[in-house]
C-alpha cells in the first residue's frame, strides 16, 4: 500500500538480475512495512521464476554466529561439496559453530560462489539485518559488496531507529515514509478493526501514516487507559513488540526515567526530573538515566518551548482545519503533554504540545508510537508507581489530579470534582479521549451515587457530541436510573436524546421533556433549554399535532428570560417555521460554542427557505465542528447543505458530494435518522438527473425507515423524489397528485389549519406542483394552492420563496397575463437559483412557442437547455432540446441533446422539428398522453403526427421507428 516506487525500483532488478546482480537496501521506522516490501520482492520474483532465499530475526538465535547465514543458504548446502576446498572450509568452519571469522570477506565470497552455482537467478531476501547476529549481518553486507557480476540480486531491510545515523548507502537506497492521508484511510479500511467514523478519525490521527499502527490501534470498548491523559490510543502487544528493539540495553535508571516521562502530562523537564527522583530514590539516577535516553535519542530537550498547564488554559492553541491537526501545529512530534489532553494548549495528531515559557526544558519523543510502546512495555505495578509519583511532583492541579486518579483506588470527591474539571471548556486535536478518560475516573472516585451517574451521564453527552456511539453506550450501560434525582433524570432524558434509537419513543416524549425542563429551569436553564430544543425537534420531525407544539411554545415562553439565544430561536423555528424571526438574531452573550450556534442558526435559516444565510451559517458551523473532531454533529450541517444545493449549486457534484459524506458519517456514528435524510436528499438529485430506478429506489429505503423510526418528516421529501420521477417521464397527473398531498391531509379543505406547520419542503414542492398542474389539467387548483401559500407567507418571506411563487403565479396565470408575470419572474437575480431559473427559462420559451412566437422562444429555451444540462438534469435538458429544435433551432451537443445520432442520418431532412421531437419520444416508450404532457399538446395532436410521420419514415410500428432513429 503507498509503495508503487519501491514496487517499480523491485521491478527493474527483478528484470536487471539475468545480466547481473543488484541490491535493493530497504530503510524504514518501526512499523513502515519493510518486511511487506521483502515479501513482496519474493512474491514477484517467484513469478518470474527466480530462485528466492530468504532469512530473517529469530529471537533465539541472535547469539549465535552465522545463524541467519545459515537459514538463508540451508536451501543450497547439498551444493557444498562443488565449491572449493578452501570456500567450503570456510563455510564448514563458520557453520560448525567455530569462532567468527575476523574478515566476513571471506564467508561472503564462499557464500557468493556457492549461489552462482544455481542454474536460475537467486534473489536474496533479508529481514531485520539489524536485529540479526553480528557475524551474519556483516557477512551480508559484504556480501552485498559482491553481487554486481553475478545473477545473484539481494533485497536488504533494516530498521532506521530514532537518532541512528544511516550508513553510506548502497546503489539503490529508500527510506519508507508514513502513508499519506488517503492511502492511510484505505489500508484502515482493509483492516476492518474501527467501527466508527470518529474512531477511524481518531486512529488516522494517532498513527501519523505508521502501517502497522494503522493496523494495530483502535479505540476497544474498555476503559481508555493510561494514554488518554496525552491523547492517545494504547498500544497492542504487537506495536509494542516493534518498538521494544529501540529500549534495548536500556539501564534500570534509563527505563525509569523513560516511563515517567511517556506517563507524564507535564512536558517540563523538571517535573519529568522530580517524579523520576521519587521513583528511583535518587536524583543522580534520574539526571543520569535522562541523559543517556537523549544520548541514544528516545527523548529529545527543547529550550524555551514549554510552560506550565497551569497557566495554559486561556491560551489554547487554534485548530488547524485538519481533523485532528498536524504534527507541525504540535510543536513537534510525541512531546509529554499529551494532544490537547491534561496540561496541554495545543492540537496535535496524537501528541501534545505545551506553551512557550522563556528558558523552560521541556521533552518530547522522537516519534510518537514509541510512547505508548514504552507504557505497553511496562508492567501495571510500574505505571501506578510512576502515576503516584508525578501525582506528587507537578504543580499543575489539573496534571496531579490525573495522576493521582490513576492510582487511586478509594472514593474521593475532592479528587473527583478535580479530574471532572479536566472535561470543561474547549477541547482540540484528540483532546476527547483525556475528557472522556477523566469523567471515566471521577465517576469511577464519587461517593455519592448521584454525582457519579451525572458524571457518566457528561460523558455519554460527550462521546454523542462527538460521535463516539460505542463509548456512550458503554458509559450509559453504567448508570443506574434508581441512583438518580430530578437533576438526573432529566440529563438522563436529554441523554436518550443523542443515543440511536431514541426515536422508537414516539410523540409521548414531547410533552415529557417540556416538564422535565420545567423541573430544572430553576437548577440549570442550560439543561432547560437543550430538553426544549429536544421537544422541539420531536415536534418537527414526527410532526406533531397543534396541541403538543402549543405545548413545547408555551413551557419555552414560560421559562424564558433575558435575550434568546440560538437555541432559543431554533425552538420557535422547529415548532412554528413561519412565526419565527427572520433574520435571526441571537443574544450577543451566547454560550454555545461556535459549531453549535452556527449550525442553530444554520438551522433556523435553512427552515425558513433562507437558504443563502443557511448556507454562509453551516459553512462555518463545518469548519468549526471538523476542527474539534465534533462528528457527531456533522450530519446536521452536511445535509442540510446538500438540500440548499439543489437550488443555489450551478453544478450537482458538490450536493451530491455533501449528502453522501452525510450519510457515511450518520450511518458510521449511529444516527440512522440523518441516514435516511441523506438518502432521500440523494434520491431528489437521482430523479432530477433523470436517474428514475434509482430514485425510486431510495424513495422506498426512506420510507421504510421513516415507519421504523417513526418519523413522518421523511416522507414528505420521499414523496417529493416520487413525484419528480414522475414528471421526469411524462406522468404529470401522477405527479401532481403525490406533491398536491403535502399541502393539506385528504379531508381538510384550504381554509382548515393544517395539522402541521408548512415547512421548506412544502414551498420546495410548490415549484413542481406548478409546473405539473397545467399538463395535469389542474391549474385552477394549483392557483388555489399557491394563493393559501402566499397569504401564509405574506410577512418576512424568503428571497427563494418568493422567486418560487412568481414562478408559480407565472406557470398558472391566464395567457393575458402569463408574459407579465414570467418577466417579474425572470427579474435580475433570479440567476441565484439555478434549478428555478431554468424551469422559469423553460415555462417561458414553450409558453412563447405554444404561441407561434417561435424567434423570441429560442433565447430562454437555449437559456433553459444550459441551465439544465450544467446541473445534470439529464430529463430536464432532453425537454428543452426537444422543445428548441421544434422551433427550428438545434440543441447542444451532448449526450441528452445530440443532432444527427446513428440510424438518423435523413430522418432531420424528412421529418420537420416537432414531427422529430413526436418521433424520437414516440421511439423511447412513451404513450401519446404521455407525450402530449411532455410538449404541450393533446393525445389526438400527437396521434395525427405519428399518422403523418410513419410513412414519411417507411415504419408500421414504434418498435420499428424505434430501430429507424434509434432510441436512448
Amino acid at each position: 500500500m503507498g509503495r508503487d516506487q519501491e514496487k517499480q525500483l523491485i521491478t527493474e532488478l527483478l528484470a536487471e538480475l539475468p545480466r547481473g546482480g543488484r541490491v535493493l537496501r530497504v530503510r524504514g521506522a518501526a512499523g513502515t512495512g519493510r518486511s511487506a516490501v521483502v515479501r513482496f520482492a519474493a512474491a514477484a520474483a517467484g513469478r518470474r521464476g527466480i530462485k528466492v532465499l530468504s532469512t530473517a530475526w529469530a529471537p533465539a538465535e541472535r547469539t549465535l554466529p552465522y545463524a541467519a547465514l545459515h537459514g538463508l543458504l540451508r536451501p543450497e548446502l547439498a551444493r557444498l561439496d562443488e565449491l572449493p576446498v578452501p570456500e567450503r572450509a570456510v563455510l564448514d568452519a563458520a557453520f560448525g559453530g567455530g569462532p567468527a571469522t575476523p574478515d566476513p570477506a571471506g564467508p561472503a565470497t564462499a557464500a557468493l560462489r556457492l549461489l552462482a552455482r544455481a542454474p536460475e537467478p537467486v534473489l536474496l531476501c533479508v529481514d531485520d539485518l539489524d536485529r540479526l547476529d553480528s557475524a551474519s549481518r556483516d557477512t551480508l553486507n559484504a556480501l552485498a559488496r559482491l553481487c554486481g557480476d553475478t545473477h545473484v540480486g539481494m533485497i536488504v531491510a533494516e530498521r532506521a531507529a530514532p537518532g541512528t545515523v544511516s550508513a553510506p548507502a548502497d546503489p539503490l537506497t529508500v527510506t519508507l515514509d508514513d502513508l499519506p492521508v488517503s492511502e492511510a484511510r484505505i489500508l484502515l479500511h482493509r483492516t476492518g478493526r474501527t467501527v466508527g467514523y470518529t474512531e477511524e478519525q481518531l486512529v488516522l490521527a494517532v498513527a501519523g501514516g505508521n502501517p502497522l499502527a494503522l493496523t494495530e490501534l483502535s479505540l476497544g470498548a474498555g476503559p481508555l487507559g493510561d494514554t488518554a491523559g496525552f491523547g492517545m490510543l494504547p498500544a497492542t502487544a504487537r506495536l509494542a513488540e516493534a518498538h521494544a528493539e529501540d529500549l534495548k540495553g536500556l539501564s534500570a535508571a534509563a527505563r525509569g526515567v523513560l516511563l515517567v516521562a511517556a506517563l507524564s502530562v507535564s512536558p517540563l523537564t523538571r517535573d519529568v526530573l522530580a517524579a523520576s527522583t521519587l521513583l528511583l530514590g535518587s536524583a543522580d539516577a534520574a539526571r543520569a538515566g535522562l541523559a543517556e535516553l537523549t544520548g541514544r535519542g528516545l527523548l529529545i530537550g527543547t529550550k524555551g518551548a514549554m510552560r506550565e498547564a497551569a497557566t495554559a488554559e486561556a491560551d489554547r492553541a487554534v485548530p488547524t482545519g485538519e481533523p485532528y491537526g498536524t504534527p507541525e501545529a504540535a510543536g513537534g512530534a510525541g512531546s509529554v503533554g499529551g494532544a490537547g489532553g491534561v496540561g496541554s494548549a495545543g492540537v496535535g495528531v496524537g501528541v501534545g504540545v505545551g506553551v512557550v515559557v522563556a528558558g523552560e526544558w521541556g521533552l518530547c519523543f522522537p516519534r510518537q508510537l514509541l510512547r505508548s510502546a514504552v507504557l505497553r512495555l511496562e508492567s501495571a505495578a510500574r505505571r501506578m508507581a510512576a502515576h503516584a509519583a508525578l501525582g506528587q511532583c507537578l504543580a499543575s492541579p489539573p496534571g496531579a489530579a490525573w495522576h493521582a486518579a490513576r492510582c487511586a483506588a478509594a472514593p474521593d470527591e475532592e479528587l473527583a470534582r478535580r479530574l471532572e474539571s479536566l472535561a470543561d471548556g474547549p477541547r482540540s486535536g484528540t483532546g476527547v479521549l483525556t475528557a472522556l478518560a477523566a469523567l471515566e475516573d471521577a465517576a469511577r472516585l464519587s461517593p455519592d451515587p448521584a454525582r457519579r451517574a451525572d458524571r457518566l451521564l457528561r460523558a455519554v453527552e460527550l462521546a454523542c457530541d462527538h460521535g463516539l456511539v460505542e463509548q456512550a453506550l458503554r458509559h450509559a450501560r453504567g448508570i443506574d436510573p434508581a441512583e438518580l434525582g430530578t437533576f438526573g433524570r432529566a440529563l438522563l432524558l436529554w441523554v436518550h436524546e443523542l443515543l440511536p434509537g431514541n426515536s422508537v419513543v414516539g410523540r409521548g416524549r414531547i410533552a415529557e421533556l417540556s416538564e422535565a425542563a420545567r423541573a430544572v429551569a430553576a437548577q440549570d436553564a442550560a439543561l432547560a433549554r437543550k430538553l426544549l430544543y429536544a421537544a422541539a425537534r420531536r415536534c418537527w420531525w414526527q410532526q406533531a399535532g397543534p396541541a403538543e407544539r402549543r405545548a413545547v411554545r408555551r413551557a419555552f415562553e414560560d421559562l424564558r428570560s433575558g435575550p434568546p439565544d440560538a437555541r432559543d430561536l431554533a425552538v420557535m423555528a422547529l415548532t412554528d417555521p413561519l412565526a419565527a424571526p427572520r433574520p435571526a438574531t441571537p443574544s450577543p452573550a451566547s454560550t454555545l460554542s461556535e459549531g453549535d450556534e452556527q449550525a442553530l442558526l444554520g438551522q433556523i435559516a435553512h427552515l425558513a427557505t433562507d437558504l443563502d444565510r443557511a448556507a454562509a451559517h453551516f459553512g462555518r458551523a463545518e469548519a468549526a465542528l471538523r476542527a474539534g473532531g465534533r462528528y457527531g454533529r456533522l450530519p446536521y450541517v452536511l445535509v442540510p447543505r446538500a438540500m440548499g444545493q439543489i437550488w443555489l449549486g450551478t453544478r450537482w457534484r458538490t450536493a451530491r458530494a455533501l449528502a453522501e459524506e452525510g450519510r457515511t458519517v450518520a450511518d458510521r456514528t449511529g444516527q440512522p435518522d440523518w441516514v435516511a435524510r441523506a438518502g432521500v436528499t440523494l434520491g431528489i438529485l437521482d430523479a432530477l438527473q433523470g436517474h428514475h430506478e434509482r430514485a425510486l429506489e431510495r424513495a422506498a429505503e426512506v420510507e421504510e425507515a421513516s415507519l421504523r423510526l417513526g418519523q413522518n418528516r421523511q416522507l414528505s421529501l420521499a414523496a417529493l423524489a416520487r413525484a419528480l420521477t414522475a414528471s421526469g417521464t411524462g406522468r404529470y397527473a401522477e405527479a401532481y397528485a403525490r406533491l398536491r398531498s403535502l399541502f393539506a391531509e385528504p379531508s381538510a379543505s384550504m381554509s382548515a389549519p393544517a395539522s402541521t406547520p408548512y415547512a421548506y419542503e412544502e414551498f420546495w414542492a410548490l415549484a413542481f406542483l406548478a409546473e405539473a398542474a397545467p399538463a395535469a389539467g389542474e391549474a385552477a387548483d394549483a392557483r388555489a394552492v399557491v394563493a393559501h401559500i402566499a397569504a401564509l407567507t405574506e410577512e418576512g418571506r424568503a428571497p427563494l420563496l418568493e422567486r418560487i411563487l412568481a414562478y408559480a403565479d407565472a406557470v398558472l396565470a391566464p395567457d393575458e397575463e402569463a408574459e407579465a408575470r414570467y418577466r417579474r419572474a425572470l427579474e435580475p437575480g433570479a440567476e441565484a437559483w439555478p434549478l428555478l431559473h431554468g424551469m422559469t427559462e423553460f415555462g417561458y420559451g414553450a409558453w412563447l412557442r405554444r404561441r407561434r412566437r417561435v424567434t423570441a422562444s429560442r433565447a430562454p429555451l437555449a437559456t433553459a437547455e444550459s441551465v439544465f444540462r450544467a446541473l445534470g438534469a439529464r430529463s430536464r435538458a432532453e425537454q428543452a432540446a426537444s422543445e428548441l429544435r421544434a422551433t427550428g433551432q438545434a440543441a447542444a451537443e451532448g449526450p441528452a441533446g445530440e443532432a444527427g445520432r446513428a440510424g438518423s442520418d435523413d430522418v432531420s431532412q424528412v421529418l420537420s422539428p416537432q414531427q422529430l421531437a413526436i418521433a424520437r419520444l414516440a421511439a423511447r416508450g412513451l404513450t401519446n398522453r404521455a407525450i402530449g404532457e411532455r410538449l404541450r399538446l393533446s393525445p389526438r395532436t400527437v396521434a395525427s403526427h405519428l399518422y403523418q410521420i410513419f410513412p414519411k419514415l417507411d415504419v408500421t410500428s414504434r418498435a420499428q421507428l424505434a430501430a429507424r432513429i434509434g432510441a436512448d
